[in-house]
């Protein structure tokens, strides 16, 4: 519907009520607008300038003989987590926008009758950049990991800091993890865009959430989301701008009433009657608020607006001939540039890795892949699917080759491929007194200097050390501090359920500040990690704590059990290969302090208890052992489990023997298959401990 007056466009932007700021809303477009106008005036004569040259064409919509392209740039904001989207998941989107946009979505056959003579293919298909702005060659996928954390804010904008692209020759889409509201509003978020008359750092940013239909992608949009923010990029306002007596200076959108009228999707909603003829809403429009499986048009005058503002600076240079070739979206007659890349570096053996010709310049018309300790150590596929079975690590080579020359890319130790089982049994535990885990090896950072966690020599819960995430009172908001502990194989627990658990020491400097502690789980040795627990504020704080600043505990009270008490109740109980990453995310509180990393079937510290509690005498020994245990601590239901150093269990026993308040196991040598570390496990229905012992020869 087109606009009664032209200077209400600006005001148009300006509708979004306080209401509406406070509840829940999908795209951001309007509400940054309103709030980067305000710095920046200029921007609404601009845009009033924009619209009278619109409007004075008379929306004539032409027929072209060939397509308009725009290079793509994705910069993927992440701390190794789940916003970490995968290359599929970032090319599903591509085929989401191009079906979109090209009037070749499934669900276009969806739209009801009364618009279907409206519907356009608007002739716009989005590519990934194969040139990046130093040029060199890339799939168009800009991985940054943020020590300032993946949360962004329309206001301040940082992750437009982090990584930006000339927008005279790229599309920039950032995918963050959330974005925060602004104007006071406290709703979400899905994205929002940049429109072509303003002058600030260009593009969309949205939620990795919003990207495409898999993955981490919401089953209910459907890749809509960045559809409908690419069209504010490209000009176009919400059906609803306005309500009934405004409009999205398209005549052939029927007006809308308001912001979330078909949110559900009405079959016969008709918010408004003043158009004429008097059409229901066109709920189908990918710029109204309906969900995003009901979105599946745009009409012929959007699609003509989209086309004038690609005729315009500064979206004019992008569909260029010129920079379809400095971009690499369309080759030139030249020798091509070699580059590959790969779905996963590091790999279980017996996993498959797909690997991507990235050559870039001229089109190679011939490859050949050298790739060492593979199923197929010499390939000439473009993008081969290989199988690494032997641990190690392993060089990659890549020569391309056309009319116009060849060139060779490669790169040492490119693959990693690990043992396919964990290298650690389920009956460990880390209380850090013996020494640095992160200097011995046995824990590795995965966050970057400036935001690991640190080794304390004088804080501990069951002794003088632990490690620290270290976060200083009113600093660092939003580092990640992060680290992946050893692998381990549950294959040998013989029904037993593994739990990783651990003491957390933390207390909030006030109620509103609130770090979080988040757990993550990898079946893949590393390749990829779900999150499986999340604590913050109270709920991460010990017992009682009260508010502190620069908190430092001095208490065993002052520590708290905290972890997964059953990974078989989420699937994983019985893996072969385990690892864990634990983050900590700053919102500038206080220190975060772990202590006593346990994974096995029991708790954390369970052995702390004291000898008088639990012992086995002598130890080591060559002939028969004896384990004691006090009977008033342990009670008189008590079972003794036996297990070997590869987790399988050997022997359960009840406990049959008493000397007055002393309970005992006696056993012997004949019941032991060979030599070695075996593990005692002493349960009641209350506790449970546990104690090394050694059969010599």
């Amino acid at each position: 519907m087109n606009f009664r007056f032209i200077l209400s466009v600006s005001m148009g932007l300006l509708a979004l009520n306080a209401t509406e700021l406070q509840s829940q809303h999908t795209c951001g477009t309007d509400v940054y607008y309103h709030e980067h106008s305000q710095q920046n005036p200029q921007w609404k004569g601009q845009e009033n300038q924009f619209n009278q040259d619109w409007i004075s064409k008379g929306q004539v919509v032409e027929s072209r003989a060939a397509i308009y392209t725009i290079p793509v740039v994705f910069h993927v904001i992440h701390t190794n987590g789940p916003e970490n989207i995968s290359r599929e998941q970032i090319l599903d989107q591509l085929r989401v926008l191009n079906e979109d946009f090209n009037k070749k979505n499934a669900n276009i056959s969806n739209l009801r009758s009364a618009f279907t003579s409206r519907a356009a293919d608007c002739q716009i298909e989005f590519q990934l950049a194969k040139v990046d702005p130093s040029g060199n060659c890339t799939d168009g996928i800009n991985r940054i990991y943020s020590s300032a954390g993946v949360e962004t804010s329309m206001s301040s904008e940082p992750v437009k800091q982090l990584a930006y692209w000339d927008k005279t020759k790229y599309l920039n889409i950032w995918v963050v993890t959330s974005i925060a509201a602004s104007g006071g509003g406290t709703g979400t978020v899905l994205g929002y865009a940049v429109f072509p008359w303003m002058t600030n750092r260009d593009g969309v940013v949205v939620r990795h959430d919003r990207v495409g239909s898999i993955g981490t992608a919401a089953n209910t949009d459907g890749g809509r989301t960045l559809t409908h923010e690419v069209g504010h990029w490209l000009g176009l306002y919400h059906t609803f701008q306005d309500g009934c007596t405004g409009g999205d200076l398209c005549d052939d959108t029927p007006p809308v009433n308001g912001t979330f009228t078909n949110a559900s999707c009405p079959a016969n909603g008709n918010s408004c009657n003043n158009d004429s003829p008097d059409l229901p809403d066109m709920w189908e429009n990918f710029m109204d608020y309906s969900d995003g499986k009901c979105m599946s048009a745009f009409t012929t005058n959007q699609r003509s607006r989209m086309h004038y503002f690609l005729g315009q600076s500064p979206r004019k240079s992008l569909v260029a001939s010129s920079n379809l070739v400095a971009t690499g979206v369309v080759n030139s007659n030249v020798a091509p540039k070699g580059l590959f890349s790969a779905n996963k570096r590091v790999v279980c053996a017996g996993e498959e890795v797909q690997f991507y010709d990235l050559s870039c310049k001229g089109g190679p018309s011939v490859w050949s892949w050298t790739l060492a300790g593979s199923s197929s150590p010499n390939s000439s596929v473009q993008n081969p699917k290989v199988v690494y079975q032997t641990p190690g690590t392993y060089k990659v080579s890549l020569t391309v080759q056309n009319n116009y020359g060849s060139n060779s890319y490669s790169q040492d130790a490119y693959i990693t491929v690990l043992k396919a089982n964990g290298d650690t049994y389920p009956h460990y535990e880390n209380d850090f007194e013996a020494a640095d885990p992160f200097a011995a090896g046995d824990f590795a950072h995965s966050s970057p200097a400036g935001s690991q966690f640190a080794y304390q020599s004088s804080v501990g819960f069951s002794g003088s050390h632990s490690v620290k995430a270290p976060i200083v009172t009113n600093t660092g908001v939003g580092k990640v501090y992060s680290f992946i502990t050893p692998s381990f194989d549950f294959t040998a627990l013989s029904g037993q359920s593994p739990r990783l658990t651990f003491y957390v020491s933390y207390a909030q400097p006030s109620a509103d500040v609130s770090d979080i502690l988040r757990v993550y789980i990898s079946t893949d040795c590393g390749g990829s990690f779900e999150q499986i627990l999340e604590r913050s504020g109270s709920a991460l704080a010990y017992t009682g704590a009260g508010y502190a600043t620069n908190f430092v505990p001095t208490d065993s009270k002052q520590w708290k059990l905290s972890g997964i008490p059953s990974l078989n109740s989420l699937g994983f109980g019985s893996v072969k290969n385990a690892m864990f990453r634990i983050d900590v995310v700053s919102a500038g509180g206080n220190p975060v302090y772990i202590d006593n990393i346990n994974c096995s079937p029991w708790y954390a510290s369970t052995e702390s208890l004291s000898q008088q509690d639990f012992e086995i005498i002598p130890n080591p020994s060559a002939g028969e052992f004896t384990v004691h245990f006090d009977a008033a601590q342990w009670g008189s239901q008590v079972e003794l489990i036996v297990w070997n150093a590869q987790g399988q269990v050997c022997q359960k026993i009840n406990a049959t023997h008493w000397e007055m308040e002393r309970g005992y196991f006696q056993l012997d040598r004949n019941q032991f298959s060979h030599t070695g570390v075996y593990f005692a496990e002493l349960k009641s229905p209350s506790q449970s401990a546990r104690q090394p012992f050694v059969l010599i020869p």
